[in-house]
């Protein structure tokens, strides 16, 4: 886990490794996250999520979507979007990929304008459901699984990431071709079977929340470090308390300072695992001002203290 993965899971800018070919694979392990979840996050670029090892409860916009093991979900860009466990004390691996439209085809060339922004921008399908069914979803699922399979194999030792063996590596001397080959292939096709898809109408009103929702988030994410109130989370997006707290609740589970609380545990464990610095030095350099406070709240989150994680996570790391 890195710098990069927190970016990836929680903020809406993305840096590739390769932004001439901007695709990036992912593993989680959602037994590691805060409350066995990824916390509510939006980015601009497209999501493929795959649960392997159990069912997982995913939420886009305000929508509550059961995955089931071995499914597999498209999520569009600049959607709000998290997933919890549905059972925290089983292993839940789940590989994922996100993409710019770029590596399929510029966004100005006709295979673009003409076939894929029908799927991949069209507001009607803020996700795609592909089940591990028969049939063009099973070959949808074998192409992405071997998209994964390319990624990981590709993947550098030390980008201090880790891919827990939960996908078959697939070693070529081609990678980039391949991964193009068989993710073009997955969206060619679900735009073939697009018409079987659920459409849904999103009012004015949500997209208004949904706008308000990330101002909020970016703002935790760029000043949790520092003692922030709920007034000042509400004024980063020009709304009052009440409404700030009516946008999370309609689309979060929590409130807008335990979502701080949360940001803030997360990139505790970052600290932990990746520096050298003391439990009370993480603790304020992670926006909590007491660091006793700081351990009972990572033990309520995490069922262990820091010390103890960082003990048990950080074992046979470098």
């Amino acid at each position: 886990m890195d710098e990069l993965l927190l970016n990836h899971h929680l903020q809406e800018s993305l840096d590739f490794p390769d932004p001439f070919f901007p695709i990036k694979y992912y593993v989680d392990n959602l037994q590691q996250w805060p409350d066995f979840q990824v916390p509510l996050h939006w980015h601009f670029g497209y999501e493929f999520f795959t649960s392997l090892s159990q069912d997982i409860e995913v939420q886009v916009g305000n929508e509550q979507i059961t995955l089931l093991k071995g499914e597999s979900i498209l999520i569009s860009g600049g959607q709000l979007h998290r997933y919890n466990a549905a059972m925290p004390d089983e292993p839940c691996l789940c590989p994922n990929i996100i993409f710019s439209s770029e590596v399929l085809a510029p966004m100005t060339s006709t295979l673009f304008q003409t076939y894929l922004r029908h799927l991949l921008n069209d507001p009607s399908l803020p996700y795609i459901l592909v089940s591990a069914g028969e049939g063009w979803q099973e070959e949808v699922s074998r192409h992405l699984l071997k998209v994964y399979g390319l990624l990981a194999a590709a993947k550098k030792d030390q980008d201090g990431e880790p891919d827990y063996g939960a996908v078959k590596k697939q070693f070529s001397v081609c990678p980039e071709m391949e991964v193009h080959e068989n993710l073009f292939h997955v969206i060619k096709l679900l735009f073939l079977h697009r018409e079987e898809f659920r459409r849904q109408r999103v009012s004015s009103a949500d997209q208004q929340i949904q706008i308000r929702l990330q101002k909020l988030l970016r703002f935790i994410q760029e000043n949790y470090h520092k003692p922030i109130s709920l007034g000042e989370v509400a004024a980063s997006a020009g709304i009052s308390r009440s409404e700030a707290e009516r946008c999370f609740k309609r689309y979060h589970a929590c409130s807008p300072m335990n979502y701080v609380i949360q940001y803030r545990l997360r990139r505790a464990q970052e600290l932990l695992l990746n520096s050298a610095l003391s439990v009370k030095e993480i603790s304020f350099q992670c926006g909590f001002r007491d660091s006793s406070y700081f351990v009972k709240v990572f033990r309520k989150h995490l069922g262990q203290t820091p010390a103890e994680y960082r003990k048990v996570k950080g074992a046979g790391r470098p």
